[in-house]
């Protein structure tokens, strides 16, 4: 059965056909005088600056910042959570609004709140604790009843207040249950809030439904190459779809939904989809993310206000596109295009179109096992990935790219080709590429469960996130446990035009006594800011923060990485696995995190030096 309670806050307002009004106080279907109402309609920590607050809400005190949150854009509830600011809507740019009536009305599935408020164009929401409710707060709005409470007593909305917040800014509050879940729509006279209680994932995996109110859902249907999601957010006009990998998910961003909620997510376990999860962007839009068990490709029909997003298998084979981090590539597997390492020879003719964009890789067909097919994929690089068979024994990549791109195409030692899209620094910019050593097969130092690569991956990462804090741009080899060949490293630096290149490494010795810390360069002879002297930098840091024997800079001019760099080169070993005293140190996060911050001061020095 439907419960309704309807309040007019407007005098001359007429009561709908079958909508009962209900008495507030001081009766109904008349605005409420504010003397007459209880002294908590806005509660303390609701209140504006006393400057800002007009004297008919004047109850005293200051306002208090205690459990304001902005809305979470993770899984799961938002009630009880602290933060920043409300998340804004624009709207239609209109006259001044005039907040006139609100309806509480119940059913099975929700609570729903309409909030009548003509002219309103722009609105905030926010979430506040201790107790739990919903703010709305509606930008350049009157309330011409001055303020007031409507009892609601339902399961999760208890009551809804309302009031002249400043000048500006009309406010109603939800004050809500804990365990809520809550959407808030556009309609066409003003707002709807529909609040529920959070389900659990079980009765969202059974059901396939994120509902978002009624008629506003998002859902999964039919099973296997089957599989469907469909999302209905209004009468929204524009819509894109990125892909995103590791794990394989497509982003499906909506700028001008109708529909504002709390995050919502289920786990599927389909055969193709995996999850699907939803989130709040920006001042009103909304991001669907669906999880993928495959990196397939997906098609997309709008009709009916209803977007619906398919999936199909790739037509090509042997390929994977990766675009999780700073090296985004694909991996073409047992694929010849190019020979030799040093003096790299292609064996493959590439042309750019006129627009500079779409960039052609034409091979001899038996060099690779690739079928044809297209991948749409809609992210920073590239708009699409094709593999055509031509015909004439060739087969052509063909990429369409964003501007700026450059790619390295580089067979590896295992017989893959990796091609990497990078776009190289602009004038001025100085990137600092990080390469964490070995990784993959190439395990690197070995002692028992500890291994080079995971020590030398660690502290990379945490470099990473010390550099960009201090605004410098950074680019990571490898990300994850990855193999990457070593020319491959440094034709990649130098292709970005890198202004410095750092290499992590940890070390061994056939004596377990040695012990302490190295870093290795090139003899360079060339003029100006070397790597010999960025290493002196790098080990001058490392051995004053981390209080280890100092086994001073190397020269070692048979490493790739430094002799093929273009750019100030230069490789820290931290410590030795196969000494006691050093490998407990690195087992130490404290040690690594030290480690990092001392290759952080050294980059910042050597970056002052580099032209």
């Amino acid at each position: 059965m439907k419960r309704i309670i309807s309040f007019f806050l407007v005098i001359s307002v007429v009561l709908l056909s079958g909508v009962s009004a209900v008495h507030a106080e001081n009766g109904a279907g008349t605005a409420p005088d504010a003397r007459d109402l209880p002294s908590d309609v806005l509660l303390r920590d609701e209140l504006p600056d006393s400057t800002d607050m007009p004297d008919s809400l004047s109850p005293g005190g200051k306002p208090g910042s205690s459990g304001e949150s902005a809305m979470g854009l993770g899984g799961g509830s938002a009630v009880g959570s602290t933060g920043g600011p409300a998340e804004e809507h624009d709207g239609e740019p209109g006259e001044r609004g005039r907040l006139d009536r609100i309806d509480y009305s119940a059913d099975d599935l929700y609570e729903a709140v309409s909030i009548l408020v003509p002219g309103s164009t722009h609105y905030s929401i926010k979430e506040m604790s201790d107790p739990a409710r919903i703010v709305i707060d509606l930008y350049d709005t009157d309330v011409p009843g001055g303020q007031g409470i409507i009892p609601a007593d339902g399961t999760y909305v208890k009551r809804i207040r309302y009031a002249q917040f400043t000048e500006k800014i009309a406010r109603v509050v939800l004050d809500v249950s804990e365990g809520y879940d809550f959407s808030i729509v556009r309609t066409d006279t003003g707002l709807a809030a529909y609040v529920s209680g959070y389900p659990g994932p079980g009765e969202l995996r059974e059901n396939g439904v994120i509902p978002l109110g009624p008629g506003y859902r998002i859902s999964v249907s039919g099973s296997g190459s089957d599989e469907t999601v469909e999302i209905e957010l209004g009468s929204y006009y524009d819509y894109s779809i990125t892909r995103l990998t590791d794990p394989e998910r497509i982003l499906v961003t909506i700028p001008e939904a109708d529909v504002y909620s709390a995050a919502k997510r289920f786990d599927h376990d389909g055969e193709w989809i995996s999850s699907v999860e939803y989130a709040a962007a920006g001042r009103s839009g909304a991001e669907i993310t669906i999880g993928l068990t495959a990196q397939f490709q997906y098609s997309a029909e709008l009709s009916d206000g209803k977007l619906r997003i398919s999936f199909s298998w790739p037509s090509y084979r042997n390929i994977i596109y990766r675009n999780s981090a700073d090296r985004v590539y694909f991996l073409l597997k047992k694929a010849a295009l190019t020979k030799g390492t040093k003096d790299l020879k292609p064996l493959y003719t590439a042309s750019y179109d006129k627009s500079g964009m779409t960039w052609t890789v034409t091979f001899p067909t038996r060099n690779a096992d690739l079928g044809e097919g297209a991948l749409d994929i809609n992210d920073l690089y590239l708009k699409s990935f094709e593999v055509r068979n031509n015909g004439d024994g060739t087969t052509s990549l063909i990429f369409n790219g964003r501007p700026g791109n450059s790619y390295l195409v580089y067979t590896r030692d295992s017989g893959d080709t990796a091609i990497t899209v990078m776009r190289p620094a602009a004038k001025g910019d100085k990137i600092v590429v990080i390469d964490a050593g070995h990784g993959g097969t190439a395990t690197g130092a070995r002692y028992g469960d500890l291994y080079e690569k995971d020590l030398n991956l660690d502290i990379a990462r945490r470099l990473e996130a010390l550099l960009n804090s201090k605004g410098v741009k950074t680019y990571l080899i490898r990300s994850d446990d990855s193999n990457v060949d070593n020319y491959e490293r440094a034709y990649i630096a130098n292709m970005l035009g890198a202004a410095l290149y750092l290499s992590i490494h940890n070390n061994a010795s056939p004596k377990s006594s040695v012990r302490g810390t190295m870093t290795l360069c090139y003899p360079s002879t060339k003029s100006g800011f070397t790597g010999r002297q960025f290493a002196q930098i790098v080990q001058r840091h490392m051995v004053a923060a981390l209080d280890t024997v100092d086994l001073k800079v190397r020269l070692r001019p048979d490493l790739i990485v430094l002799r093929e760099t273009y750019m100030p080169a230069a490789l820290a070993e931290v410590a030795f696995l196969t000494n006691s005293s050093d490998r407990e140190k690195l087992r130490d996060e404290s040690f690594r995190q030290t480690a990092a911050e001392a290759l952080c001061s050294s980059v910042l020095e050597a970056l002052d030096e580099v032209a």
